[in-house]
């Protein structure tokens, strides 16, 4: 899934460049054969993958009797929380306290040694002979199956109840009018300075089954959670084993919120991106433990692949792995030549192939060229100037809700247990380099959230959730496999906290389930009213090319929103605040923006006639409740503007060829 989700959309994209067309069904299934073919032949030329799926290491050490004894007073706190007893910010600091308390246990009463723990496959073996049974693949199946059902259902159940047959989210307009100009021209340059990853792949399933986008979106945009929960699985699989692989997915998929808030505001881009960042983590601590060349090709192409799909995504990526390169590769390069040499050959052909995708995305000539010689910096350098600083970061009750109090006092606790384990010395260099990649990707996420320096701290801060759930499904599976400890008073400690812990995550599931099904929570991201949408049907029929003026929002939808439901892509529209504060601004900057609001606020002036006729406007779309632009003042002009639909909300007038000819 991962190589199809990178690799189509690339062939596709060099074949739109190549002939200067937009995203055809052929271009598709060329794409798809290339791939396809090329993986095939790959396949039978090498054969399947010969190295060791084990998991990296497996935790065989129980938490003592202190460490369970705080364990089970913090899950009782969060408990009261979640029912509503109890201040969640209060209770998110007495929690930590107690986790805090019962890791510095665990840490004080785990022997010390540097013997390394037996594999993991080792232990499982071990385990299994003592007990005389064998698990059953299809229990592992059907437990992950469950969980992914339940994802669905989250993510579902809201959207088919309440919003059929619109998605969710305000960001569902500005996708839908990229994925109508990949289809059209093959390049959305002119709307947003965007990666083209996704809005090329949405393009080529819109072409091959004959959906607009905004219904391709009302049915595929709620299973895209799947893939956060899907690579979160690998990871954690890789990492400890297919049970905290299970409890990986449970918790960024249903427990955890920053990945469902993804979908449920529409910010699909964003929800790969991620996707392929946790998938690069993977195949990085795989080549860890390997250094095979078929590993540095794989975190090659799942890295650079981020680029192509998602800017903060990239972001979080190019900090993440240049700490990693910092930190381990001149300790790599001195002391385990091989591995060295492996990983920067790796993060070498990364950061090309990343070059290659950002290159015409972001004007990277002209970034290097103004970063070297003082002048314009481009589009890229633009981009990056006007979101440095301008978003504030939010309080702690709005992170505690992103993640849920669950996973940030569960993620805490693996936190502990994995510094314990590095700290004890108990590891081996491929362990311990996954282990610190981990507590680095966290810590940095968080740093993000916390500074506005970040540029995103709100998407820092939903991301946070997906390495704290790895670390929360490590710290529920140490939970629950306490109570093979030996003793009475430990089998009973150990039995309480596995009883309260799994109340907590059941009663957070619940409630997020709940949530999922019931209407959207916010007003933007409702469906549009049917009057706008009867506006934007109308626009839709009568689209016979052009471009269309409307106003900053026609009721609750946005500008882009009535592009896309009459499938164009011009011209955009601001509020003035919007164009002040300079952020998130069109590639073509702010002067057209004041020239539409212009045209707007004076109907028969001569600067509005050249605006119209410059841009090639074919109606002019009103919402009739903005206190700043007065629809009537077109009506009352009948010499310049024929209208020709209007209801209660909206208003829709075509310019006059002779007012525009003149």
């Amino acid at each position: 899934m991962g190589f199809s989700t990178t690799l189509v959309p690339t062939a596709a994209v060099v074949q739109t460049r190549l002939f200067g067309v937009g995203v055809t069904p052929a271009i598709t299934i060329v794409s798809v054969l290339l791939v396809l073919v090329t993986g095939l032949t790959g396949y039978l030329k090498f054969g399947p993958y010969h190295g060791s799926d084990e998991p990296l290491t497996s935790r065989s050490v129980s938490l003592d009797l202190p460490s369970l004894i705080a364990l089970i007073f913090a899950s009782a706190l969060v408990l009261a929380a979640l029912l509503g007893a109890m201040p969640a910010v209060r209770v998110a600091l007495l929690s930590a306290l107690l986790v805090l308390t019962a890791g510095i246990s665990h840490l004080v009463a785990s022997p010390r040694g540097d013997a390394p723990p037996k594999p993991a496959h080792r232990l499982c073996s071990e385990t299994l002979e003592r007990r005389g049974s064998l698990v059953i693949p299809v229990v592992r199946w059907f437990l992950l199956a469950a969980v992914l059902i339940l994802v669905l259902l989250r993510s579902y159940l809201g959207p088919m109840r309440y919003d059929w047959p619109f998605p969710r989210g305000v960001d569902k307009y500005e996708h839908a009018v990229m994925v109508g100009m990949m289809l059209s021209e093959g390049s959305t340059d002119s709307f947003m300075l965007y990666p083209p990853g996704f809005h090329i792949l949405a393009a080529g399933i819109s072409g091959l089954s004959g959906l607009e986008p905004l219904k391709l979106f009302a049915i595929v945009g709620p299973a895209l959670l799947l893939l956060p929960t899907l690579a979160c699985y690998a990871l954690a699989r890789r990492l400890w084993g297919w049970e905290v692989g299970v409890a990986a997915a449970l918790f960024s998929g249903l427990i955890a919120s920053g990945s469902y808030e993804h979908v449920s505001h529409a910010r699909y881009p964003n929800l790969i991106g991620v996707f392929l960042l946790v998938l690069a983590v993977a195949a990085l601590v795989r080549l860890c433990a390997s250094s095979s060349v078929r590993d540095q090709f794989t975190l090659a192409i799942f890295g650079s692949s981020v680029v192509f799909y998602h800017m903060v995504a990239s972001l979080y990526e190019a900090a993440l792995l240049g700490l990693v390169a910092t930190l381990f590769l001149p300790y790599l390069l001195l002391r385990n030549r091989k591995r060295g040499v492996a990983l920067l050959s790796s993060f070498t052909l990364l950061g090309l192939l990343s070059v290659l995708y950002a290159w015409d995305t972001y004007d990277l000539p002209s970034l290097v060229a103004g970063l070297l010689g003082g002048a314009g910096t481009g589009r890229g350098g633009e981009a990056v100037a006007m979101a440095l600083g301008t978003k504030p970061t939010g309080e702690l009750a709005r992170l505690l809700a992103t993640t849920s109090q669950t996973v940030v006092w569960l993620g805490l606790l693996g936190a502990l247990l994995v510094a314990g384990d590095l700290l004890q010395r108990r590891m081996e260099l491929p362990q311990t380099l996954a282990y610190l990649t981990l507590l680095l990707w966290a810590a940095l996420m968080f740093i993000g959230s916390r500074t506005t320096m970040s540029s995103f701290p709100d998407r820092f801060e939903r991301d946070l959730s997906i390495p704290l759930a790895l670390l929360a499904a490590l710290a529920f599976v140490t939970i629950l496999r306490s109570w093979e400890s030996r003793g009475p008073v430990m089998v009973f400690a150990a039995s309480l906290a596995a009883l309260v812990t799994v109340t907590v995550v059941g009663v957070q599931a619940a409630r997020n389930l709940e949530e999922g099904a019931g209407p959207a929570q916010r007003g933007i991201d409702r469906p549009p009213p049917p009057k706008v949408v009867a506006a934007g049907e109308w626009l839709r029929e009568h689209n016979e090319g052009g471009n269309i003026l409307v106003t900053p929002s026609v009721g609750p939808v946005s500008t882009r929103g009535m592009l896309a439901m009459g499938g164009y892509s011009g011209m955009q529209t601001y509020s003035v605040h919007r164009i002040q504060r300079g952020r998130d601004l069109p590639p073509f900057g702010a002067e057209p923006l004041w020239d539409a609001l212009w045209a707007l606020q004076h109907p028969d002036s001569e600067r509005t006639r050249m605006i119209l006729k410059e841009n090639d406007v074919r109606y002019v779309v009103l919402g009739k409740r903005r206190p700043d632009i007065h629809w009537r003042s077109f009506q009352g002009r009948t010499d310049l503007y024929r209208m020709v639909f209007e209801n209660e909300a909206v208003a829709i007038f075509e310019p006059r060829e002779d007012s525009t000819a003149r």
